[in-house]
């Protein structure tokens, strides 16, 4: 039987509607899946909590150069309300030097002999690179890309040489897909936090330890 056009064209709509609905339910599904999924994965362990084992693991692991370290720059400042380092809108706020500093001499007491540094090209983490670590760290353009591509776990593992502790300064961005390719869902970091992993050279992958906020590494090292 043919349908007559206001017939036709009811179904029409009918059938657009059904696949609105369908989209609305599939979208509805992947951000309950995503809910699940941040709920169920573990936040990246604290350091800082008194009496944690892998602290003395981290310290060994450092002498024998089998840590990969990855820490987020200081205080940006086009987003604060605070002046700019350099007049810099790009790069970091000038009253978050005095934290690169005395990161850089935790860093040091920790060891740097034995380490490569790098950092994005970006101001926000050259600026932090050249306080925390003066000129040894070198400007890598991987540690930039990797806020587009979520490549920074496989990156770092490529860059990571027998015996040498890796230090990697980026974003906040490469962070989450890092802890994401890890197995971890976290909350955004405090500025200059550093992730600890330890890769020993015989072994295929990677053990997370934890992190540490710029103002707890007195307490645990």
């Amino acid at each position: 039987m043919t349908k007559t056009k206001p017939e036709a064209s009811r179904l029409g709509r009918l059938g657009e509607q059904r696949k609105k609905l369908t989209m609305v339910g599939l979208a509805g599904l992947g951000l309950i899946g995503l809910g699940i999924y941040l709920f169920l994965s573990p936040s990246m362990p604290d350091l800082s909590v008194p009496g944690d084992p892998d602290v003395a693991v981290l310290k060994s692991s450092w002498k024998t150069g089998e840590v990969i370290t990855v820490i987020r720059h200081l205080e940006r400042c086009d987003r604060a309300d605070a002046p700019c380092l350099n007049d810099d809108p790009g790069g970091i706020t000038a009253r978050s030097v005095p934290m690169g500093y005395a990161l850089g001499k935790q860093y040091e007491q920790l060891g740097l002999d034995n380490a490569d540094i790098f950092h994005s090209p970006l101001a926000r983490t050259t600026q932090t690179a050249n306080i925390v670590f003066g000129s040894a760290s070198v400007s890598q353009e991987w540690l930039y890309e990797c806020r587009k591509e979520g490549t920074l776990l496989r990156d770092a593992l490529a860059h990571k040489r027998p015996d040498r502790n890796l230090i990697l300064v980026t974003h906040s961005s490469c962070k989450d897909d890092f802890e994401d390719a890890l197995g971890y869902s976290s909350e955004t970091p405090n500025y200059a936090a550093s992730w600890f992993l330890v890769k020993p050279a015989q072994e295929p992958d990677a053990k997370v330890l934890g992190f540490v906020d710029a103002e707890d590494w007195d307490q645990v090292f």
